[in-house]
């Protein structure tokens, strides 16, 4: 689905919750005052919260969908973990505020009071409407694989939660348990506690990078595996960013292979991968020689120290005129050097007089010469 549509979806499904709460907030809010249900006023003020938590949404969402930037070259993503984390500390609040609202009722040695039965019906007219609006909100959000449209939908749920606990609390109290009514609030506070605790933890993971699961990495390991020409796969690294997931891969191939066929091996693999695996949103892939040790050869000197140092010996024996191409083959930890002629023919002993040229330079172990029609000399390690 293209960037744009995805965010109309989102919006459209966060505003249809957003209206819904506002009513709810304000039939709660009513119905509470009306039949003496504190747990139906802290309910509404619940509902009321998540009409401002959807308006939250709405503001995040925007930004998290637009496309990757200059300043943002991996898009927007985190904006959804963030918004995430603010919600669940929002959560918290309110829990804290249910909490001790709850105690101060229960401490006081006021008569608490009975609710009547507007309130029964205010509280069952919730928890339908909110579990409808979970289930609308929770299908866009696995539509859409976003973590924010998640939490909003698990918003929602608590509401229809704690909408069936404020209706077991106002039946218990006319049955002549009214502390009911107060520990039916207290109940709603901890269940909002629990999921702030959940959503703040999950989207931390994805704020400080943390990896996708073990099983997930080596479904993804055997995807690239597959692609015809990867001998091994040698290092994985993942992390999440607003609901996608961004790998870089390594992976080894042929050493004599040129960089064109490294290059569509790795694309290939790439392109197994992001058809496979639907919620990738960007694969880097690394090409190395097998076998290869970055320590080794980063202590190599590069193709123009070493050229230099190869001509600079032969000087005497072959013209510049006479090389049509020197390629190195960087190997473990040494040099294989394979040097392709002018000429139709090589002539043996100069074959061996470049290979004996070469001894002196410490990181090359091999020379191959070719000449214009075939190889005609292949040398042995020059140690």
């Amino acid at each position: 689905m293209p960037t744009t549509d995805a965010s109309k979806e989102a919006v459209r499904v966060t505003l249809v919750g957003m209206w819904l709460d506002i009513g709810l907030g304000i039939a709660k809010l009513a119905g509470g005052t009306a039949s003496g249900s504190f747990a139906l006023i802290t309910d509404g003020v619940h509902s009321l919260s998540d009409a401002v938590s959807d308006i939250f949404v709405l503001l995040v969402s925007r930004f998290s969908h637009d496309e990757p930037d200059a300043e943002h070259p991996y898009g927007h993503g985190r904006f959804e973990a963030v918004g995430t984390v603010v919600m669940g500390m929002l959560f918290f609040a309110i829990a804290a505020i249910f909490l001790y609202d709850s105690f101060l009722r229960l401490s006081r040695d006021i008569p608490l009071l009975v609710p009547t039965w507007p309130g029964l019906v205010v509280a069952a007219i919730s928890v339908f409407s909110k579990e409808w609006i979970y289930h609308y909100t929770m299908r866009t959000a696995m539509h859409l694989n976003s973590s924010l449209l998640r939490a909003n939908a698990w918003h929602s749920r608590t509401d229809a939660i704690s909408s069936v606990a404020v209706l077991i609390g106002i039946f218990g109290a006319q049955q002549g348990f009214p502390w009911l009514d107060v520990v039916a609030a207290m109940f709603v506070a901890l269940i909002i506690g629990k999921i702030g605790l959940e959503l703040c933890m999950d989207s931390l993971k994805e704020l400080v990078d943390t990896a996708i699961p073990l099983k997930y990495q080596d479904e993804i390991k055997a995807t690239v595996k597959a692609v015809s020409g990867v001998n091994k796969v040698s290092n994985l690294r993942s992390r999440e960013s607003g609901g996608k997931v961004l790998l870089e891969i390594q992976i080894q191939v042929d050493p004599r292979i040129s960089v064109s066929e490294g290059h569509q091996i790795g694309e290939a693999a790439r392109k197994n991968v992001t058809d496979k695996f639907t919620n990738i949103n960007d694969v880097i892939v690394h090409i190395d020689p097998e076998p290869h040790d970055d320590f080794q050869t980063l202590a190599l000197p590069l193709r123009g120290e070493i050229v230099a140092l190869i001509t600079s010996q032969w000087q005497n024996l072959l013209p510049p005129s006479a090389i049509k191409n020197i390629e190195l083959h960087y190997l473990g930890n040494s040099v294989e050097v394979d040097l392709y002629l002018e000429a139709s023919h090589v002539d043996p002993q100069l074959a061996e007089k470049l290979s004996e040229a070469l001894k002196p330079i410490k990181p090359v172990s091999k020379l191959k010469i070719y000449s214009n029609v075939l190889e005609t000399n292949v040398t042995d390690k020059l140690s």
